[in-house]
């Protein structure tokens, strides 16, 4: 039986690292495997050896980043309807967020190019529809009162605008700080539920 390097795993980790950096600040379409290669300090063969292409590279962030979409989600699935339970679930659903900013911005910032990359792939394209069925389930059903499904929406929005669709205008502010801030903003929201 043959086993990889040891130095294998960590490089394939590093790559994917950079790749997100560079995903998120120029886009995948501005990145190429030379730009991943120069900011690894290596040569495009050493990417070539982990990786195949790029879009080797851009399957192997989507599914990380599916796999954080997932953890958050399956916080809210577990809370269900209740607004107690929401209260419970959203500090660490923004735990969550922090901890994989960057990775849920490269998914945001490309999701129409990734869309097009992977339209037809059944991999991807299941974990994505279960993730969005999830979530449509969820904010359906009936048991859901309105007033809470918009309290609930608007929270959520809340905390994915500033830590994704609006990054740029909070990076200079540390995690605990915008953590802070999105507590007082969850609070007032859900005053009341």
């Amino acid at each position: 039986m043959t086993s990889a390097s040891p130095t294998a795993e960590p490089m394939r980790e590093r790559i994917v690292d950079v790749a997100v950096e560079l995903f998120a600040r120029q886009g995948y379409q501005g990145t190429s495997l030379r730009h991943i290669a120069e900011r690894l300090g290596v040569s495009k063969a050493a990417v070539y050896h982990h990786f195949h292409a790029k879009d080797d590279i851009a399957r192997t962030v989507i599914g990380r980043a599916l796999d954080v979409l997932t953890e958050a989600s399956d916080r809210l699935v577990v809370a269900g309807t209740d607004p107690g339970a929401w209260q419970r679930a959203l500090p660490q659903i923004i735990d969550i967020a922090l901890r994989h900013r960057q990775m849920l911005v490269v998914l945001e910032r490309n999701e129409d190019v990734f869309h097009a990359l992977f339209a037809n792939d059944p991999e991807v394209g299941a974990r994505l529809s279960a993730q969005n069925t999830k979530l449509s389930a969820l904010f359906a059903d009936p048991a859901l009162d309105p007033q809470v499904r918009v309290r609930l929406g608007s929270t959520l929005g809340a905390i994915f605008g500033p830590l994704v669709m609006l990054s740029d205008h909070y990076q200079d502010m540390p995690a605990d700080q915008l953590r802070e801030q999105l507590m007082e903003v969850i609070k007032v929201l859900l005053d009341g539920l």
